[in-house]
């Protein structure tokens, strides 16, 4: 089941392999990884450091993985003293500054994941700016401790 999910990411990276254009020379992805999915879970979070390493801002206002059925940036917020998640639609992220996706905070949302994420693995992932640019990325699964 790994080895087929292994190969199903390796051709969903390859078919999105025109995905990249220029926003990749102003952006920079570090310590990008996803938990490791809980048996019977359906859903998954990814987390990275996305640095704007251009002279402008940029807006991210979208994501895609070939590993699930929908995928949305997110992040918890305190209301009315509950944590909740939310979508969010549009992150600014100013020039030369650095976003964490965290635990707790901003993450990459995965809704409907198509096979169980195995430590060890990689999840691709494409991220999409107002501008029309798209960074494409890997992600190592983690086990969760």
């Amino acid at each position: 089941m790994t080895k087929l999910f292994t190969a199903m990411l390796t051709v969903g990276m390859v078919l999105w392999g025109s995905a990249v254009n220029a926003a990749s020379a102003q952006v920079e992805i570090v310590n990008a990884w996803v938990k490791e999915s809980i048996p019977g879970a359906m859903n998954g979070a990814g987390y990275l450091e996305l640095t704007n390493t251009g002279d402008s801002e940029m807006v991210l206002i979208g994501v895609k993985t070939p590993a699930a059925g929908r995928s949305e940036v997110h992040e918890h917020v305190m209301a009315n003293g509950m944590m909740k998640m939310q979508h969010v639609h549009h992150l600014a992220i100013p020039a030369r500054e650095t976003v964490v996706f965290q635990p707790g905070g901003y993450h990459l949302m995965m809704f409907g994941v198509k096979q169980p994420l195995r430590a060890g693995d990689t999840v691709p992932f494409v991220l999409e700016f107002a501008d029309g640019a798209t960074v494409e990325f890997g992600a190592k699964v983690v086990k969760i401790q």
